[in-house]
């Protein structure tokens, strides 16, 4: 019966601590989310100017750049939109707002998604060809798609094929995100969807964070697994 005590008295006390764990990582990531949200709107508006000047002027510099010249401008291009990146990685997080579903071609999701991916010329990306119909929202999961595709050009660095399938049965909507790049490390395969964990030298940590929320609000499961790296989402009908 004294041991039985124990054991009930040892599982209370690991429970509490793993409630007040929960309780400060939640605490410390609204705080987290509400400053990160306001530097991230102060610098929304300037960097839209920037962005919106950059694409208007491209065809005219471009006319009058030398190729070395060329190719500064270009990383500056790209400079804005990992920045727009970060900035609305940091806002969604900020605002979990609710999903509206209709029913929509997949493939046309994803063909939006694409605009949003910043490739190369070393890099090939096979769409499927077989759509599906899904009740999802398509905003949202329009930007989780954007979201790994573009983990998936980074990690391949310029040179690479990313594979997207998708499958389904009765219930369910299977895709997959497959990349040929070098994979990533068992010790950080575990941690891939924790909130601030980045393997990369800029960005948030919070993107694939995000990318599971707006999974989950449908009622779906995102993982990964490698070798070759493949994001798997499943999402219901």
């Amino acid at each position: 019966m004294e041991e039985q005590l124990v054991k009930q008295n040892e599982d209370l006390v690991s429970k509490v601590e793993s409630k007040s764990n929960d309780l400060v990582k939640s605490e410390r990531l609204a705080t987290i989310g509400t400053m990160a949200s306001r530097v991230a709107h102060d610098l929304k508006n300037p960097l839209t100017i920037m962005h919106t000047y950059a694409e208007m002027l491209t065809p005219e510099i471009l006319s009058k750049l030398e190729s070395k010249d060329k190719e500064k401008w270009f990383r500056m291009q790209n400079s804005i939109f990992d920045m727009n990146r970060i900035i609305e990685d940091v806002l969604d997080f900020a605002r979990t707002t609710e999903i509206k579903k209709k029913s929509t071609s997949f493939l046309s999701v994803l063909k939006l998604a694409m605009n949003h991916v910043k490739s190369s010329y070393g890099i090939t990306i096979n769409l499927p060809e077989k759509d599906f119909t899904i009740n999802c929202d398509p905003r949202k999961i329009e930007g989780v798609l954007s979201n790994i595709i573009n983990n998936a050009v980074q990690a391949l660095d310029g040179q690479g094929e990313i594979d997207i399938e998708i499958s389904s049965d009765s219930e369910f909507l299977t895709v997959q995100i497959k990349d040929s790049g070098p994979g990533i490390s068992e010790d950080n395969l575990g941690k891939i969807f924790e909130p601030m964990f980045t393997t990369k030298t800029t960005g948030t940590g919070l993107g694939l964070v995000i990318c599971k929320s707006i999974i989950e609000q449908h009622g779906g499961i995102i993982s990964v697994s490698n070798k070759p790296t493949t994001f798997t989402i499943t999402l219901p009908f």
